[in-house]
């Protein structure tokens, strides 16, 4: 930028100019040393003034050059501390066809009306080349859904967690609310894992195996304190144990998986999953309650073709539960299938089905171990953005503990502000 003098040399010299004779050579142009055309006198020499001025100009804009790039390091550097936030909205209404319904509690939408299903804030950082940082908060409820640290340069294939998070528990369990395909979790996941996810404080640590295909082993341990934030369908709290707190080992959750990953063509991927997870009962103190669970997830998408904008995915998964009751054992299973299919780029529609039953055992209590349950729901989506969407879902359902047959529709609508990580394979 040219400075204020400067311009009032070019006023000047442009009104000499302008009186001299018709019959002179027209003022040229001469650059002057800032790099400004400039005009020259009718001699051709360059005004004295002009090129005082404009040299102090160029000094003027070395000087902010020279400083320039240690600015901008400094704000890069700035920058890269700040974490990449979000703001994740979930809102909709419900409609059920009979007064006494299933419900599922947590995040599902569960009577007649409107619904603030969910406000995720999330912050996601990398500290420094060894840790990451990861929150999510939910303000709806006013707490820490997972918060906590991943290292980013253990050796041999290791990664390490440690902090509040959710239990690496087949496919549904670690996924947020503006994850899921549909406006409701599967009935399995509420009444084997929790009404919105198995988690709580814990450390984690897993390997990535040195094998010609994708496998992972990942170990868990939770504490099981109820004030700190366990969260269960399935295992009781420290505060249930006979001595009322952790005493030792025993009274932590274990939590095993192994995954397989197999990229079956360039159009084709598999992924396979096995968990276990063990812990105390909620019904006997220091008695012992077992989950046994398989998944598999399989994904079509015509790359190859060109075609990348359509996609099929078919998802399975399957828990069993063995757990101590007062008089003897309760066993009881369930799972879902559910195909979702992304029919252009902006709509996408679901075809879900889930089940769950008692097997066999003493059912202590009907009210939290219901009969049989059977629900079928269907889904479309639309998908304007990455950032926004609008879904339309009916369910068909059938709970002998609610008098049987039963409907319900949803409209769903969620938006997100922010930068938020890429969604889960």
């Amino acid at each position: 930028m040219v400075n204020v003098r400067t311009f009032g040399s070019l006023l000047f010299a442009l009104a000499g100019s302008a009186t001299a004779s018709a019959e002179q050579r027209p003022a040229q142009l001469s650059t002057a040393p800032s790099g400004v055309a400039v005009p020259a006198t009718p001699t051709g020499e360059l005004d004295p003034d002009i090129a005082r001025a404009a040299s102090e100009d160029q000094a003027a804009r070395a000087e902010a050059s020279a400083a320039e790039p240690s600015a901008v390091a400094a704000s890069g550097r700035l920058a890269s501390l700040n974490p990449k936030m979000s703001l994740i909205l979930d809102t909709g209404l419900a409609w059920f066809g009979r007064a006494d319904h299933l419900t599922q509690g947590g995040h599902a939408m569960d009577d007649n009306g409107l619904w603030l299903q969910g406000l995720e804030f999330a912050a996601t950082a990398s500290v420094d080349p060894f840790f990451r940082f990861d929150l999510a908060f939910q303000l709806t409820e006013a707490e820490i859904e997972e918060a906590y640290l991943t290292t980013l340069a253990l050796p041999v294939g290791l990664q390490a967690r440690a902090g509040m998070m959710s239990a690496a528990f087949g496919r549904q369990n670690p996924l947020h609310l503006h994850f899921w395909n549909f406006v409701n979790p599967p009935l399995s996941h509420t009444r084997f894992l929790s009404a919105e996810q198995l988690r709580g404080p814990g450390a984690e640590l897993s390997m990535l195996m040195p094998l010609p295909w994708y496998l992972t082993l990942t170990g868990q341990a939770f504490g099981t304190t109820e004030e700190l934030g366990f969260a269960s369908a399935s295992f009781g709290t420290s505060e249930m144990n006979a001595s009322g707190r952790i005493g030792g080992p025993e009274d932590f959750l274990y939590v095993l998986r192994m995954e397989n990953f197999f990229e079956l063509s360039p159009d084709w991927s598999l992924l396979s999953g096995l968990s276990e997870a063990l812990g105390q009962s909620p019904w006997v103190p220091d008695g012992r309650t077992y989950l046994h669970g398989g998944d598999l997830y399989l994904k079509w998408r015509p790359i190859s073709s060109g075609q990348g904008e359509y996609a099929l995915g078919l998802t399975l998964e399957y828990v069993l539960r063995d757990t101590r009751v007062p008089g003897g054992r309760l066993r009881d299973h369930g799972g879902y299938a559910e195909l979702d299919a992304l029919v252009t780029k902006r709509w996408m529609a679901g075809l879900r089905f889930d089940t769950t039953r008692r097997w066999e055992g003493i059912v202590p209590d009907p009210q939290v171990i219901p009969g049989k349950q059977t629900r079928g729901s269907a889904s479309i989506a639309f998908l304007p953005t990455h950032f926004s969407k609008l879904r339309l879902q009916g369910d068909i359902l059938r709970d002998r503990a609610h008098g049987g047959w039963g409907w319900a529709s949803f409209v769903q609508a969620e938006v997100s502000a922010g930068e938020h990580g890429a969604h889960k394979f």
